[in-house]
């Protein structure tokens, strides 16, 4: 007797303890959140000011070569490769750690941005330079020349770039890798009309991985019928979802075959959002990794722009930020994985050949 009575003690003390161990830990990520900056050195910082500039004149320009990265042992992890831009052309892949440009250690920004420029100050350059990078264990060295462009226009172009349709078997498949979503009139019936060329695909990849933005409803009326992607949103200032207007469907421009939408943990803001929503028909799976819920908003200071979570923000219903959408299934592929195949995409074919 007295030992099942101890037994029961020891059960809800230990329970307690996770209870509060659980509790601490959210506290300190919630902390961590709302202190969470991004510095003028970081290419995040160019991507966030691009998206959250009111005009187009205000985007912040700088020479780049497609990349988003993370701080590596020995220099820089690359987690992003964006279509077309020279980094992309060059070979380097997502996986790929680069080392050395022109013998000198690498910086995401300022190996090809003076630093003692301030943002908005950069000049566009010509170089050709020699990159060195780590490819599972062997160096390898490429030429490469930056583009000077905004994030923001470089994320759209790279969508484009993005657009295939293969054959496998007797199957088409369409894939496209939406890199940041945007509003705008013009990017919106862009979209539009590249998603035309998918009218005959038995199936579509919506690759969100990487992926920023803002979302509209008609982004979700391209795929979805009858609002039936659309959501609630209980709190007006998150400014990531704009999903009030309604656009009329049409069988025209509405894709209504099977979908795969991938994502990640660098799948934020509006991009999260549009996969929470594409997630809804059944026809749709999402696959990948926990998107990083992030759907809060900027404020630009000077060199630093500060995030600021949306805490009290329910998306049908329920708390969003630091969750994000947990996919249908989960397939991990760690940025520091340098293998040659993509698991995550590869999945994607075989869900869409099962269902197609």
């Amino acid at each position: 007797m007295h030992s099942t009575v101890h037994s029961n003690l020891i059960r809800t003390y230990r329970a307690i303890l996770c209870s509060a161990a659980v509790l601490l830990t959210q506290l300190a990520a919630a902390q961590n959140s709302q202190n969470a900056t991004i510095t003028a050195d970081a290419l995040e910082y160019y991507l966030v000011q691009a998206f959250e500039a009111p005009t187009a004149k205000d985007r912040i320009a700088l020479n780049h070569i497609g990349i988003e990265v993370r701080p590596a042992d020995d220099g820089f992890l690359v987690t992003a490769s964006l279509e077309g831009y020279p980094a992309h052309q060059a070979g380097i892949e997502r996986g790929d750690i680069i080392l050395h440009i022109d013998g000198k250690p690498f910086h995401p920004v300022y190996s090809f941005n003076a630093k003692d420029n301030k943002p908005g100050e950069f000049a566009p350059i010509t170089a050709i330079h020699l990159l060195e990078f780590e490819r599972r264990g062997e160096a390898a060295t490429v030429e490469i020349s930056p583009v000077f462009e905004n994030l923001y226009d470089s994320y759209r172009s790279a969508i484009l770039n993005s657009v295939q349709e293969f054959s496998v078997g007797n199957k088409t498949i369409g894939y496209i890798r939406i890199w940041g979503l945007s509003r705008s009139t013009s990017d919106l019936f862009t979209l539009e009309r590249t998603l035309r060329m998918f009218r005959d695909s038995d199936g579509m990849i919506i690759d969100l991985r990487n992926s920023y933005g803002f979302l509209s409803s008609k982004h979700l009326d391209l795929f979805v019928r009858n609002g039936r992607g659309e959501f609630e949103v209980s709190d007006t200032s998150n400014r990531h979802a704009a999903i009030t207007q309604n656009f009329p469907a049409s069988a025209t421009r509405t894709f209504t075959r099977p979908i795969v939408v991938l994502v990640n943990s660098k799948t934020r803001g509006g991009a999260e959002l549009f996969a929470h929503g594409l997630a809804k028909p059944e026809r749709t799976t999402t696959l990948g990794e926990n998107t990083a819920g992030k759907i809060g908003s900027y404020s630009r200071d000077g060199n630093t722009i500060r995030y600021s979570p949306a805490d009290q923000v329910l998306i049908d219903g329920r708390r969003f930020e630091s969750a994000g959408v947990v996919p249908n299934d989960s397939i991990a592929f760690p940025f520091s994985q340098s293998i040659r195949s993509d698991p995550q995409f590869e999945t994607a074919v075989d869900v869409l050949l099962g269902v197609i």
